[in-house]
């Protein structure tokens, strides 16, 4: 037997997704620098990634996947960072590609198959759309880790709020110039990234604002 949210959790699931979002963003130019808060946001992200999980409740993702996924990134992100060695580093990149996968999938999966179309639902969207950005900042990490010179900033090597910031700009499409990527391997991610979210809001965002009746209450929201 399947036990559901309640009907006010219900309505907020979404929205309190987003808001695990917003605080990732904020927090990284706050927590950034030491190795205590560059752990924080780790473990942050990661459970983000894993309440997305338990909240989309995507039968197309086994459940100990869903929390698997985050935890096996953690472990590998942290011990890169701490070993600096190559092979940890290369696992680390696939198990970021996998968490990217997973997260963005979960959340375009629940909103397209539930068809929702009101204030969550827009919440989710955005929140999908932030967490491809915050997710796809530690593929960008896990391609400096293999190679340093990946991505070129101005000054010193690049924090973890120059790789958000970079993949902001990059998923938006607006390319400032001022961080660039230099490898192969970079340029491929960034590349890819734009034309992820230029379809991610064509489609998805779009369908759901279109959805919404002007001057209507949002199911649920009334």
């Amino acid at each position: 037997m399947k036990v559901g949210l309640a009907p006010a959790a219900e309505r907020w699931r979404y929205r309190f997704l987003l808001g695990l979002a917003v605080a990732l963003l904020l927090l990284q130019p706050v927590l950034q620098g030491g190795a205590l808060g560059e752990a924080a946001l780790a473990a942050l992200l990661a459970a983000t990634v894993a309440a997305t999980g338990l909240v989309t409740r995507s039968a197309s993702v086994a459940r100990p996947l869903k929390l698997a996924t985050p935890l096996l990134w953690l472990a590998l992100h942290l011990l890169a960072k701490l070993t600096g060695a190559p092979l940890v580093g290369g696992l680390a990149f696939a198990a970021s590609l996998w968490l990217v996968a997973q997260t963005v999938w979960l959340t375009v999966e629940a909103l397209v198959r539930e068809r929702k179309a009101d204030g969550d639902a827009l919440a989710g969207a955005i929140f999908g759309y932030f967490m491809l950005a915050l997710t796809w900042s530690h593929l960008y990490a896990a391609a400096l880790l293999l190679d340093p010179g990946a991505i070129s900033v101005p000054g010193d090597a690049p924090l973890g709020s120059d790789l958000v910031y970079f993949s902001l700009v990059t998923v938006t499409t607006l390319g400032y110039g001022d961080v660039l990527p230099v490898s192969p391997l970079a340029r491929i991610l960034a590349a890819t990234e734009a034309v992820i979210g230029a379809l991610y809001i064509a489609v998805l965002i779009g369908r759901i604002v279109s959805d919404l009746k002007p001057g209507t209450p949002p199911p649920g929201d009334a």
